[in-house]
């Protein structure tokens, strides 16, 4: 098999030159793209992920994404118990609370803490609506916090 190659051509170099420029770029895209989805190591040495390292991978992620959530749940309902108690504000943050703890799939290790959230978020609500005593709700809400470290 031969490859004849005549760069004496202007049109020719041209195209020559956009492609290698094109491979090149794609050669660094890829490269970036290698990096965002290369886990970190502890031996700060890149290695070829299993499918087992893979799932592994995006069960934390998971876990972590969910933890956070309930993390910010949880200070939206502490700065809601340290402000005034307004029922109205308090319902609806209570609700959407109520919803991400009750229809969220997650990891069965926060299942304790999701639901220690939403009773919380419960007690919350019926301190704002006069139901319940701030200090009810307080240990409620320390509760699900002492879960979510």
């Amino acid at each position: 098999m031969e490859i004849e190659l005549d760069l004496t051509g202007k049109k020719q170099t041209t195209w020559y030159t956009i492609g290698i420029g094109v491979f090149l770029l794609l050669l660094v895209g890829l490269a970036f793209l290698g990096r965002a989805f290369t886990p970190d190591s502890d031996a700060s040495a890149s290695h070829l992920l299993t499918w087992q390292d893979w799932r592994l991978l995006k069960a934390e992620r998971a876990y972590q994404h969910e933890l956070e959530t309930l993390r910010a749940d949880a200070d939206q309902l502490s700065q809601a118990l340290n402000g005034q108690p307004n029922p109205v504000t308090v319902q609806l943050l209570a609700e959407s609370i109520l919803h991400h703890t009750g229809t969220m799939d997650g990891d069965p290790a926060l299942e304790a803490a999701r639901a220690a959230l939403g009773q919380a978020a419960q007690d919350v609500r019926d301190w704002a609506s006069g139901i319940l005593d701030r200090d009810t709700a307080l240990a409620s809400l320390q509760k699900a916090i002492e879960l979510l470290k």
